[in-house]
């Protein structure tokens, strides 16, 4: 059963103590065939980035034949959620007019097609290029790495909600910048929020009605360009991972081991800042502290399949 309820981004209660608070199959020839969108039309193929060589550092040894890397959509997410985690029913179509239930499907069918081992063999990741633009003024694109080492099933999320176009036309939600203090000492949080499926500023209902299970990693660090996954809080919160996702402008240790980290941001990092200086609305405005005044879309995300060095 869904139900509303209100919700923020939540640090976890394993660092409740630190004074942050948030608010906020490829075929041989590399084709991708799913059904997808409003018409069940085929998913554009992932282009081959051969000029682009992904460095990750460090892959586990034979972590492209783990079986963690593998996991089929419904062992690797949850598609039934307690009562209690404040969710409310998703929004019938996205801001660009997606049938939610048919964005839910097609991630479903598309989920086991997008693999991290190439038709040739050998391993490859994805890099994903935003176009973003404010109003009528291009602001520039940001691209990710994808690092499906550190959350393979978040990894595939976002690529197949990038291939079927989900994110097109949806908008950076909120700029977060925020003192801390941890054990380890003080600074300041900046980070952005994306991903909300309608313009109405309500988490509580931005999903598509599955949710991904929890892939933390107490070893990775919350560093500048770190992109992972937003998720409700509530008291279990830690399967409440979905659409929406953050981009790291600063380190955030209390976020350490608390959230799924599964990008890098190795391009357009200046965009990213860019974007982080826009004016927002006041911070008394409640739930739509600080969301941008004017705002700022991601116009298209692109999706290039890259080799691993």
């Amino acid at each position: 059963m869904l139900v509303s309820g209100n919700w923020r981004i939540w640090l976890g209660a394993a660092v409740a103590a630190a004074a942050v608070t948030v608010t906020g199959c490829t075929d041989k020839k590399g084709h991708v065939e799913a059904t997808s969108k409003e018409n069940a039309a085929p998913v554009t193929s992932v282009p081959n980035g051969d000029a682009t060589t992904a460095s990750i550092d460090p892959p586990s040894p034979g972590v492209y034949g783990d079986t963690r890397m593998n996991l089929p959509f419904d062992q690797a997410c949850i598609t039934e959620i307690n009562a209690d985690a404040g969710f409310s029913l998703p929004p019938v179509r996205t801001t660009a007019g997606l049938n939610t239930g048919n964005l839910n499907d097609a991630v479903h069918k598309l989920w086991d097609q997008i693999q991290f081992v190439s038709p040739e063999g050998k391993p490859q990741t994805y890099v994903l290029e935003m176009e973003v633009v404010s109003g009528q003024q291009a602001l520039g694109n940001i691209e990710i790495l994808m690092q499906p080492e550190l959350a393979p099933n978040h990894v595939r999320n976002f690529v197949a909600l990038a291939m079927l176009e989900y994110y097109d036309g949806l908008h950076f939600d909120r700029i977060v910048k925020q003192a801390y203090e941890t054990e380890m000492g003080s600074g300041k949080l900046v980070l952005l929020e994306a991903g909300m499926p309608t313009q109405e500023f309500d988490p509580s209902s931005s999903h598509l009605g599955y949710w991904l299970k929890p892939e933390f990693n107490q070893q990775v660090k919350h560093e500048e360009g770190s992109v992972g996954a937003c998720m409700l809080e509530t008291e279990h919160n830690e399967e409440t991972a979905a659409v929406r996702f953050y981009i790291n402008l600063t380190q955030a240790p209390a976020m350490d081991g608390n959230f799924t980290v599964f990008g890098k941001v190795v391009k357009g990092l200046d965009v990213a800042k860019k974007i982080a200086e826009q004016p927002v609305r006041a911070a008394d405005a409640g739930p739509d502290q600080g969301r941008p005044l004017q705002p700022i879309t991601i116009k298209k995300v692109t999706v290039r399949a890259v080799p691993v060095q």
